[in-house]
């Protein structure tokens, strides 16, 4: 029977990422798609549909599973520096891997519900107070730091801003998902955090069509949007992925939350980021139409990586929702 998941270990196989078929992929309606009457068609890909409810829980997988049996047996502690959901795919899965002790390196000015919902997972949390956006290869910071405690015995650091198998995640699920769904697409748009999900994805769009155009959204400098980087620190990261992305986009705060609030009042329930790449999208599309070099059935694809339920309070901040 479809969607069933039986013995004793039902449950990582319902982790497994695609076990339960594609993430969706769905048009939105013209009262949000100002380019319809251009012929444009905008579609977001909900990966926050899938097992633990975000994206994150993809590489988080690929890496775990990456392990040999006699790798894992030999881990006792994994460490990694997160704040968000790929420590928290992590605690989870790395359960189900054999591994027993997950331990986050935050930063202090990360919220006491996020630390608590860490917590709810089994994670455990170390404070580190350097930078919150270290440079991947510095000598200090939360980064050097799991990458220093992972050489412990007994302990490991997959890394995420540098592991292959970040990208190779996005490259094998969402990238060879969407070419599936949407053969023609002609304009990608995902998010910079690690770099990881816009680089695999893409490699994979553009190896089937390399006239796809790749936007990658970043955080205007002196802005704030939970999870992606700042066009500062965009620069910093690990991954390669200026070697897929035709345009870097700086988004602020405000267009990020109001366009991720304009899709959750249609029953999308995405988060800040997601309404950061939808309104990097808009942006591009007004440029193109504006030069003129906006093309008739142009469809556009950008990425839902996670849910609005962790940022609630802040919606009602910065769009002074009444």
């Amino acid at each position: 029977m479809k969607n069933v998941f039986s013995g004793q270990k039902a449950i990582l196989d319902y982790l497994t990422p695609g076990s339960t078929g594609p993430a969706p992929l769905v048009e939105l309606p013209s009262r949000l798609n100002t380019f319809h009457k251009d012929g444009v068609r905008i579609y977001v890909k909900l990966m926050q549909t899938v097992p633990l409810a975000n994206i994150k829980s993809l590489p988080s997988f690929f890496m775990l599973d990456s392990l040999s049996a006699s790798e894992r047996k030999n881990i006792k502690h994994l460490v990694e520096y997160s704040s968000g959901n790929t420590v928290m795919s992590l605690a989870v899965l790395s359960r189900h891997f054999g591994i027993p002790h997950m331990h986050a390196i935050i930063t202090p000015d990360v919220p006491k519900n996020k630390q608590n919902f860490l917590r709810l997972v089994g994670a455990d949390l170390i404070i580190s107070h350097g930078v919150p956006s270290p440079d991947v290869f510095g000598t200090s910071g939360g980064i050097w730091d799991a990458t220093h405690m992972g050489k412990k015995t007994g302990w490991h650091n997959f890394n995420q801003y540098t592991n292959a198998n970040n990208p190779k995640a996005s490259y094998n699920i969402i990238g060879k998902e969407i070419a599936k769904q949407l053969p023609d697409v002609g304009l990608f748009c995902a998010s910079l955090g690690t770099g990881g999900t816009i680089l695999g994805a893409a490699k994979y769009l553009k190896k089937k069509n390399p006239d796809v155009f790749v936007l990658g959204t970043s955080i205007k400098r002196g802005n704030s949007i939970p999870g992606p980087r700042n066009e500062d620190a965009v620069k910093k990261l690990g991954l390669p992925w200026e070697s897929v992305v035709d345009e870097e986009m700086p988004i602020e705060t405000k267009p990020a939350f109001l366009y991720s609030h304009k899709l959750i009042r249609e029953g999308l329930f995405v988060g800040p980021s997601t309404g950061m790449q939808f309104a990097g999208v808009l942006k591009k599309l007004a440029s193109l139409k504006k030069k003129k070099e906006l093309h008739k059935n142009t469809k556009v694809v950008f990425v839902a990586c996670d849910t609005m339920f962790p940022y609630i309070e802040d919606y009602f901040s910065v769009l002074k929702i009444k």
